[in-house]
């Protein structure tokens, strides 16, 4: 590590678990640093969880609306349903980068520094 590099803890990755970890060491009173080499919030936030979710949502609303068949023996009709694929995409890309945005700005809060790249644990010899 370089010189000037003084933490009492340092978290690899900057996952929803590493951001836990972060925000569990600060309130220990450790000095944090955060690595992350890609973009905060790890696979769940940016590719995994939370987009899919949202895809599934509204996927599910769609079906929902769809087989309403059932409803017009309670006398609500619904029409023709259509959806916008772009759209729908684009309100999970806007829910990632909310909660990126989150998760970094609750870490700039915290005073965790961030450092950009990638780590590894080592021993000493």
């Amino acid at each position: 590590m370089s010189e000037g590099f003084d933490y009492d803890l340092v978290i690899i990755g900057a996952g929803v678990g590493g951001h836990g970890a972060a925000i569990h060491a600060v309130k220990c009173g450790l000095k944090t640093a955060i690595i992350e080499a890609k973009d905060m919030g790890g696979t769940c936030v940016n590719r995994g969880c939370i987009p899919s979710k949202a895809l599934l949502a509204a996927s599910g609303r769609v079906r929902e609306l769809h087989d309403a068949h059932h409803l017009s023996d309670l006398g609500i009709n619904v029409g023709g349903v259509s959806f916008d694929r772009k759209a729908i995409a684009d309100h999970a890309l806007n829910l990632v980068d909310k909660i990126r945005g989150d998760l970094t700005n609750s870490l700039k809060r915290l005073k965790v520094d961030t450092i950009r790249g990638w780590g590894e644990s080592c021993c000493p010899t």
